[in-house]
Order: C-alpha cells, then structure tokens, then sequence
C-alpha cells in the first residue's frame, strides 16, 4: 500500500496512480510557451517610438507584461488537473464534451472585429463587438444591448484614451476623444 492509500482508503486505483503531470497539458504547455518565446522575440524588434509619441513606456512594455502573464498561467497548467482533485472535479468529463459551435462564431466575430480595427478605429470597433457578442449568445434586450454597446465602449475609451494618454486607432471615421 502506498502512502496516498493508506491516507484515503476509500481512493480507487485510478486516483492512486494519477501522475504529477498531466500528458496533454504538459503538450499544450510546451506550445504555447514556444508561441510565447518566439511573440517574445519578436518584442525585441520593436522600433524606438519618436519622443512626441512617446508615453513614459517603450513600445514593448505592454506585449511583454501580457506575455508573462500567459507564461506564469501556463507554467501551473500541467498541474491544473491535482488542482481540481481538491475540489472533486475531474478535467476528463470537460474533456469528453465537444466544442460547441457557438464558440468558433464567437471567435469569428472577435477576429472579424480585430481586423477591422484599422478600418473602423478602435471605440468603433469596441461598440460593434459590445453590440453584435450578445446579440450573437442570444440577447434580446435592445435596450440593454444599446446601454452596454454604447456606456463600455465609452468608459474604456475615457480611460485609456483620455487619463493614461493611450492612442486608440481612428480608423476612417476619424473617432477620437483626444
């Protein structure tokens, strides 16, 4: 008898051999750690910003502060599964189900929006995302789409925008707070 059986007598064979590191996250950790080095890598190339767009940060702060966060996450995620134990959860289940499709429309529509960006601008591109996700997940409240579509947009465009100094792209209509 090893030691977590003769802590749990009650645990199955299953649970006594469960490994440390979980195979298939183990995988996905390894690429997206490899995506995270080469987006890193390419921070390096960034450009000196001229000193009259300069904002108190070089060009390459913001992606590398986001590309740690991700790797710090992903560091825990072959352990994710010892996590869940804790709680009575299992990763096997969730894995088991299949994506629905609403996902890849949701992702549909944010790329369809990213791209758009330099066309539309960014508060442009933020109120038609605010607008068009939850008509997309099935809302129908077209007051409450509109009050969101429009007073988000607006807080974190005045936000960024307006007290941190951010340049939000215009696009062609020229949108801007500044």
């Amino acid at each position: 008898m090893n030691n977590r059986e003769k802590a749990d007598p009650t645990a199955t064979v299953d649970e006594a051999k469960q490994p440390l590191i979980d195979r298939t996250d183990l995988g996905l950790t390894v690429v997206i750690l490899t995506i995270s080095g080469i987006l890193y890598w390419l921070t390096t190339d960034f450009e000196k910003v001229a000193d009259l767009f300069a904002q108190d940060v070089p060009p390459e702060f913001f992606p590398r502060l986001l590309i740690w966060t991700i790797v710090i996450l992903t560091l825990a995620l072959p352990f994710e599964h010892l996590f869940l134990k804790r709680r009575g959860e299992s990763l096997e289940k969730e894995r088991a189900d299949h994506i629905e499709p609403m996902a890849y429309l949701t992702a549909a529509l944010l790329f369809a929006v990213v791209a758009s960006i330099l066309l539309l601008g960014t508060s442009l591109s933020m109120v038609a995302v605010c607008a068009a996700l939850p008509v997309l997940w099935g809302e129908r409240r077209i007051k409450i789409i509109l009050l969101f579509a429009i007073i988000l947009p607006l807080l974190v465009t005045l936000l960024f925008s307006v007290v941190l100094g951010v340049h939000f792209e215009p696009g062609i209509f020229n949108v801007s707070l500044r």
